[in-house]
């Protein structure tokens, strides 16, 4: 069942633009890495209101995953938010070159579906792992 999480005004709702905007660009293209212009007031309720707030903006179901280890095939794109602390995200995408981006907080990076990714926490690092699963179906659509 989708999440009724609506998104808050003010800051969050520009963030949410900022995001959509980013992630339309790089949709099934390449990697993108992006500082967050418009950060929440509260970087731990983006996982509350941001997955269905985008679902909704890019028509594709999205999810929380708990975490991205080792060397990953992720099967969908992903989007990660830095929320606090900083990481390492080594990213060989289906196509181009191998990349290594260093992401500090207020950082979001997007990886297309079939990217390998390796990444590397620093201590107390958070991170908000968005899987952007494929565009409804039109039988799917309400």
């Amino acid at each position: 069942m989708p999440s009724t999480a609506q998104v808050p005004e003010g800051t969050e709702s520009l963030l949410v633009e900022e995001v959509v905007l980013f992630v339309s660009v790089h949709l099934g293209r390449s990697p993108g890495l992006m500082w967050l212009e418009h950060e929440p007031p509260d970087p731990g309720a983006l996982a509350e209101f941001l997955p269905a707030a985008l679902a909704r903006r890019l028509d594709r179901p999205v999810g929380v995953l708990p975490h991205v280890s080792g060397d990953t095939r992720i099967p969908h794109d992903l989007l990660v938010c830095q929320l606090g602390g900083s990481g390492t995200w080594h990213i060989a995408p289906p196509t181009g070159s191998a990349l290594t981006l260093r992401l500090r907080t207020g950082a979001a990076l997007y990886a297309p579906a079939g990217s390998v990714c390796t990444p590397r926490h620093s201590a107390g690092s958070r991170v908000l792992l968005l899987a952007l699963g494929a565009p409804k179906s039109q039988n799917e659509k309400e």
